[in-house]
């Protein structure tokens, strides 16, 4: 099947700008909210030393929680994006994820939430999220020109890293709300009954959604034919599954470049481990040398990391990225992700191996965004959720998978070879695909249909 050809429809670059600063305010909203969350958790519930234990059980219930939902819904995500229309489907989900955060604020207020509640919240608005996701993805090539592909996903990617950054500062902002008006104005009024501000961050969080719904409600956003029906829900999710690997497996050069993604994901997931190892173990001497505590440098290394990542983001939404070749907007920096790999494991040096990290997730933004461009110009409109899932499960799975590799791997093995030993991983693989003619013409919409003619449709 060849990819619909026609153009984006007039205004489109401008509804794209309305839906990029509202889902802004959203993404701020979201990460406000899941910091304070975990600050209700570890303060509220288990607030006891003693209680170490169950604490850490209950934060890692949220990540693993995180991953599995990513992982499971993909499926199903990318099938109501090619079953439904997509701005009713994002609609939806901010207000269903806004009513949701704003009833947990109001329980909050009067009482103290349970665990297994948090955890379905998160579940909840996991799954609303990654549904979310998969409709907002696929709308990029119906409002944005094929040119600005690339520059629309860097857009979205600096607004990730901006919202990483700046959530959690507010979200701290928020939580001590109820003490600091409590203190400057004497008896606190009815602030004194809160026990914490986590309320005021998932009110903001809450009123984000609603916002960032109101907003899209406003815009033009089409939606391609919904996909055939196959009979029951389940049918339809197997016939959708199939469908969205079907695809790939018949298309090389878009199955290869989705292998060149996998070993970057697989070879960069651990970046915070990497920090907190390299600061124990490798950087020891040298700290020590500096006169730096443990906490001293690792605040350095992520400081260093957050800017290069913003920096990164900031770089591709001005410049937009490759016109022609974008394929080399992927494999380029990620060859340099890999070297900044090699030279962070081998560096015994802080501020060497800050700029390691600095440079390798600086062009991960560029990466993500020519990725991105491709896959949207190059995927039928109609099809984009279906094998767009498929895209997401093997990026997803690939994280733990990277990072538990590297955890055990380092548990027998001194951290620097094991993160080097990555970063060779990284360049093997991109420079093969470097040179592969196959990979080189996957931007060639005629060969790319060819060689799924021949494989069978």
């Amino acid at each position: 099947m060849v990819p619909t050809s026609q153009g984006a429809p007039a205004g489109g670059w401008r509804t794209f700008l309305a839906l990029w600063g509202s889902q802004s305010v959203s993404q701020v909203g979201s990460y406000i909210a899941w910091f304070a969350l975990n600050v209700y958790v570890a303060q509220t519930l288990y607030p006891d030393p003693a209680q170490k234990a169950p604490l850490a059980l209950a934060l890692g219930a949220f990540a693993i929680a995180v991953t599995l939902i990513a992982v499971l819904i993909a499926p199903v995500a990318g099938s109501v994006a090619d079953r439904f229309d997509r701005k009713r489907v994002m609609l939806l989900c901010n207000v269903l994820s806004g009513g949701l955060t704003l009833g947990l604020a109001a329980l909050m207020v009067g009482t103290v939430a349970p665990l297994w509640l948090l955890i379905a919240f998160v579940v909840a608005t996991q799954v609303l999220t990654n549904i979310h996701e998969a409709a907002l993805e696929s709308s990029y090539a119906m409002i944005v020109p094929e040119a600005q592909l690339t520059r629309a996903n860097g857009m979205m990617q600096t607004t990730r890293q901006f919202s990483s950054l700046l959530g959690p500062a507010l979200a701290t902002l928020l939580v001590g709300l109820p003490a600091l008006l409590g203190a400057s104005s004497g008896s606190g009024g009815w602030l004194s009954g809160l026990r914490d501000g986590v309320p005021f961050a998932l009110l903001v969080d809450g009123v984000s959604f609603l916002v960032a719904g109101l907003i899209l409600s406003r815009l033009a956003i089409p939606s391609p034919p919904p996909a055939q029906p196959h009979g029951s829900a389940g049918a339809n999710l197997r016939a959708d599954t199939r469908l969205g690997w079907t695809y790939l497996l018949r298309r090389p050069p878009l199955l290869q470049l989705l292998v060149v993604a996998a070993a970057l994901n697989f070879a960069t997931a651990a970046i915070p481990v990497y920090q907190t190892l390299l600061t124990t173990f490798t950087l020891e001497p040298d700290r020590a040398a500096r006169g730096l505590s443990f906490a001293a440098t690792l605040a350095i290394i992520q400081t260093v990391t957050s800017a290069g990542m913003v920096l990164g983001g900031l770089a591709i939404s001005t410049w937009g990225g490759l016109k022609q070749r974008r394929v080399l907007g992927i494999l380029v920096p990620a060859l340099v992700s890999g070297a900044g790999l090699i030279l962070m494991g081998l560096s015994g040096n802080l501020y060497l191996t800050a700029a390691a990290f600095a440079l390798t997730v600086f062009v991960m933004p560029i990466t993500n965004a020519h990725s991105g461009g491709i896959w949207q110009a190059q995927v039928p409109r109609e099809l984009q959720g279906r094998v767009f899932a498929v895209r997401r499960v093997v990026a997803r799975f690939t994280v733990p998978l990277g990072m538990a590799f590297v955890s055990g791997l380092s548990t027998v093995l001194p951290p620097g070879p094991v993160i080097a030993a990555m970063g060779l991983l990284v360049i093997v693989i991109c420079g093969a695909q470097l040179l592969n003619p196959t990979v080189q013409r996957v931007e060639d919409r005629e060969y790319v249909e060819g060689l799924a003619a021949a494989r069978g449709g």
